[in-house]
């Protein structure tokens, strides 16, 4: 078996008094992580886990079905607006009532994002019906699963729901090579269990059926690339929203392939494609200020300019370089500095100004800096200069880029007083924690080290047997955490396989 999980054996059982439940029944073991000498049945060698860039619907992103305001007054229930294309005037229109608090906005465009996402990773279901769980949707939407994001996520499929879109020559059938109209709800119907009467909550089971004309647009290949690490990677509803239209504007609508490096609009007309409420050109500007300096700093555009005055004002945007390294390498170097929440642009620059050699040592230099206790309030910028450094800022914890043989012994003690204090502050800290909430954490961490190579289904099962007990959510966050560092992901997901 796993040598990482052979040490990780569970011996809890769940049983009453008297050696049997109420119904008369045996006792129910927890299942073992990890029996050493225990044969299981061996799955295929899985795949390589999958990269972080994935690909979206482009009609939804090119059409931004959601107003990227994080708040809106009770009162915007409908907006409607015309754009040129291919010679022709194109309408779409939205309407939702006030009851469901006005037209889908802010993190209804997380939600539905989320929603596409698990629908693509799921094989794109004939009855475009995906089924999932409340945290597996707040998971993919960046979102933290509390009682503030479970409030959020049922207002928001309310949302989704209710809103009616209209649309005439806007829709692109990727598969005739047309432009289509026609109205649809982005989600046509959804139905869930869940313990609490109005809310939904992280262990809700939901089974959502989403629009005819989005399913059949992504199983037709009209899709788009989308960097979901660098998404997750903004910290406002409104930079996420306001990324996700411009980089739909990177791509030719009728050839997704083609892609420009700037982008020039109308600023009253952005402001509709936006879905911005107040409309005034000094308003606009002020609304999308904060999002323009968070893309800008985090290296996605490369510049932002306005020219003229009043309604005939223009913005235009200028995207950073986006061509990457062709050695593999140099791509999983890339890869690796992005999940370390360094932006992909940067990354590029940096694994090209420095070569794969440095950045592998550099890496490894910042996790041991890391594991030796040391907690940095921005762990990439931190990354990156220790990539950048040539002073010798930073002592290398265990000796590892110097020439010195480190002491053993001083090694182990060093690891072990380390690994102590770490385990000493998780232990006080999951005892504040119920089941639940162990649960969760546990999902969210293997999610984001396995991203999509786990679906939806299997993280459902592995959540549903922390929940019962049958695995310590602990143990086996720990043991993957470990595994993956240790780069032995493949033997951690055939084993994680083999038991769901």
């Amino acid at each position: 078996m796993i040598n990482v999980f052979k040490s990780l054996k569970q011996t809890k059982k769940f049983n009453n008094h008297a050696g049997q439940n109420s119904a008369g029944e045996g006792r129910r073991n927890q299942v073992d992580f990890a029996l050493p000498g225990v044969t299981v049945a061996k799955p295929k060698k899985s795949a390589p886990i999958q990269p972080l860039v994935r690909p979206t619907e482009a009609n939804v992103a090119r059409l931004g079905l959601i107003s990227i305001q994080e708040r809106i007054p009770a009162d915007f229930t409908r907006w409607k607006y015309e754009f040129e294309i291919d010679g022709q005037v194109g309408e779409l229109s939205c309407f939702s009532a006030a009851e469901y608090g006005g037209v889908p906005h802010g993190l209804d465009g997380d939600i539905a994002n989320a929603l596409i996402d698990i629908f693509i990773e799921q094989g794109t279901p004939e009855n475009a019906t995906i089924s999932t769980t409340g945290s597996q949707i707040l998971a993919r939407a960046g979102l933290h699963n509390n009682g503030h994001y479970h409030a959020a996520l049922t207002e928001s499929l309310a949302r989704l729901r209710q809103a009616t879109y209209t649309m005439t020559h806007a829709w692109r059938d990727h598969e005739q090579q047309r432009w289509t109209s026609g109205t649809f709800s982005y989600i046509l119907a959804y139905e869930y269990t869940s313990s609490e009467r109005l809310t939904l909550n992280g262990s809700t089971i939901l089974n959502v059926t989403l629009a005819n004309q989005i399913a059949r647009s992504i199983r037709s290949k009209y899709v788009k690339p989308l960097d979901y690490a660098f998404l997750a990677t903004l910290e406002r509803p409104l930079t996420r929203a306001l990324y996700r239209l411009l980089d739909a504007k990177r791509h030719d609508p009728r050839d997704l392939t083609r892609s420009i490096n700037s982008y020039s609009v109308n600023l009253l007309e952005w402001a509709n494609e936006c879905k911005i409420v107040d409309l005034r050109t000094d308003k606009i500007r002020r609304t999308l200020e904060g999002a323009h300096q968070e893309l800008k700093e985090r290296g996605y555009l490369q510049d932002i300019t306005y020219e003229g005055r009043g309604k005939n004002q223009t913005v235009t945007y200028s995207y950073a370089p986006t061509s990457e390294p062709l050695d593999e390498e140099a791509r999983q170097l890339v890869d690796e500095l992005v999940r370390e929440r360094v932006t992909r642009p940067r990354a590029v620059k940096l694994v090209a100004e420095y070569g794969s050699p440095r950045i592998q040592a550099r890496i490894k230099k910042f996790r041991a800096l890391l594991a030796s206790g040391y907690k940095p309030k921005n762990p990439s910028a931190v990354l990156i200069d220790v990539i950048q450094d040539d002073e010798g800022k930073y002592m290398d914890p265990l000796d590892l880029d110097t020439n010195t043989k480190p002491d053993p012994a001083e090694q182990q003690r060093r690891l072990q007083e380390t690994a102590e204090a770490i385990e000493r502050e998780r232990s006080a800290a999951e005892e504040q924690m119920t089941l639940q909430d162990r649960a969760d954490r546990a999902i969210r961490t293997i999610q984001l080290l396995f991203k999509t190579h786990l679906d939806t289904k299997q993280l459902t099962k592995l959540h549903s047997a922390f929940l019962a007990g049958e695995l310590d959510p602990a143990t086996v966050e720990k043991g993957v955490t470990k595994a993956v560092f240790e780069k032995r992901q493949d033997d951690v997901l055939q084993h994680l396989a083999s038991l769901l």
